[in-house]
């Protein structure tokens, strides 16, 4: 294409230079990016082309374009891993207060108890409509189960993205992806079915931990494979068109 002959050639300095360029923009007309356009699930072409927002095979742009496309591409997947993960640390921390205190390890029952106050007062804060004047609820059991169970939910929301990020690359990453969403769905199911904290026994805390550190393992595994081994079969986006070409940012 023309754009990537001068690319090529050079002219593709010029994005480094053009402040008006965010990561989600590339320099290229909307007719220009149609044409490349992709579909993905739950995103036909047809749409994209309505919203002018584009997902691109990544080896369809030419090498400075791939290069943009990519570094904002795997800064989302990284996003995506970092939100799950800070998700999946409160939610161990919480099983690891539950675990000590039906196992009678916390010689201050109440001291424990304290802890799951303050952690249910975080986190409830953090919720739509969480303001200043969060009362703990009485027991403090109730309020452990609703937020192991709201942690888990989140979790699965935050996991989402991820997973829906990963479109176009091989089956072994799609089989990866698979088990990422198998595990954060059992481990929700562990704990969904629990009426109260009563319910959470020693072998849901460990069915919950072995779930939670398995997503988290398979989380690095995905990213990290994605980010050394990139495959041109990946569909990135979605980008808008900056509505310039490439020759005209030059000329400016």
């Amino acid at each position: 294409s023309t754009v990537g002959q001068m690319v090529v050639s050079g002219m593709g300095s010029v994005l480094e230079k053009s402040e008006e360029l965010v990561d989600h923009y590339l320099p290229m007309t909307d007719e220009e990016l149609a044409k490349l356009a992709t579909a993905v699930e739950g995103f036909e072409t047809e749409q994209q082309k309505q919203q002018q927002s584009y997902f691109v095979r990544l080896g369809s742009l030419s090498t400075k374009l791939r290069h943009r496309a990519l570094q904002h591409s795997l800064g989302k997947l990284q996003n995506a891993r970092r939100s799950s993960q800070d998700v999946l640390a409160q939610l161990q921390r919480t099983l690891d207060l539950v675990e000590h205190l039906k196992q009678g390890m916390d010689q201050k029952l109440q001291g424990g108890q304290e802890k799951l106050q303050q952690k249910w007062l975080e986190w409830s804060k953090k919720q739509p409509g969480g303001g200043k004047d969060l009362v703990p609820p009485e027991p403090v059991e109730s309020g452990t189960l609703a937020m192991l169970q709201g942690l888990t939910q989140q979790l699965q929301s935050s996991c989402q993205p991820l997973v829906s990020s990963l479109q176009g690359l091989p089956a072994s990453i799609q089989d990866t992806a698979g088990q990422v969403r198998q595990n954060v769905e059992e481990l929700r199911a562990a704990l969904a079915s629990a009426a109260s904290l009563q319910d959470v026994t020693g072998s849901v805390l460990a069915q919950a931990r072995a779930h939670a550190t398995k997503a988290r393992q398979l989380m690095d595994e995905l990213v990290e494979h994605v980010a050394h081994n990139t495959p041109l079969t990946w569909l990135v986006g979605p980008f808008a068109p900056s509505g310039q070409r490439l020759v005209d940012l030059e000329m400016k």
